[in-house]
């Protein structure tokens, strides 16, 4: 009877090693996904380069970033603009229309840039989140793999036992 016990126990820590093992493996991809993620859009903005680079788990946030850090950068851009706009005035005064043209459109850009690395830092942010709670969990995934493979040993060798105390002992 106590035999069936440690076989039964030994099939459900394999059982339990297996999901562990498959979860950590899942872990593991999403961290490299991510990675691979956060390194595509560092630069506040996403190439084609990006996207041929992107893990196939990580398109859709990466479409949703690029929409997303585009508009707020267009909004977030335009109104700062906007409030420089009687600064602007003073500084182009003397010049010629093309000038200004240009330099106002300088201004928007640098504007807009600003706004796509402010967008970055604050995905990057989240990443970082994210992935700290990922290796949290891969830590105690790691840490229940170890006690499985501690009490796995131990419910082997006490079957090896059970097995050999009832054995047949025969006496010549």
């Amino acid at each position: 009877m106590a035999i069936l016990m440690f076989i039964a126990r030994k099939h459900d820590l394999i059982s339990q090693q297996y999901k562990y093992q498959a979860r950590l493996q899942e872990i593991t991809r999403k961290i490299s996904d991510m990675q691979q993620y956060a390194a595509n859009i560092a630069d506040g903005s996403v190439s084609m380069y990006d996207m041929m680079n992107t893990p196939s788990s990580m398109f859709g946030r990466t479409m949703m970033y690029m929409s997303y850090s585009h508009n707020m950068a267009v909004q977030n851009s335009q109104m700062n603009f906007m409030q420089m706009q009687p600064m602007i005035a003073q500084q182009i005064m003397q010049m010629d229309p093309n000038s200004q043209m240009m330099y106002q459109q300088w201004i928007q850009q640098s504007l807009y840039k600003q706004e796509r690395e402010r967008m970055a830092k604050i995905e990057a942010k989240l990443l970082n989140q994210q992935e700290k709670e990922m290796m949290q969990e891969k830590t105690k995934i790691e840490a229940q793999l170890k006690m499985i493979e501690q009490e796995l040993e131990s419910v082997k060798q006490a079957e090896e036992a059970g097995i050999k105390a009832f054995a047949p002992k025969y006496t010549a």
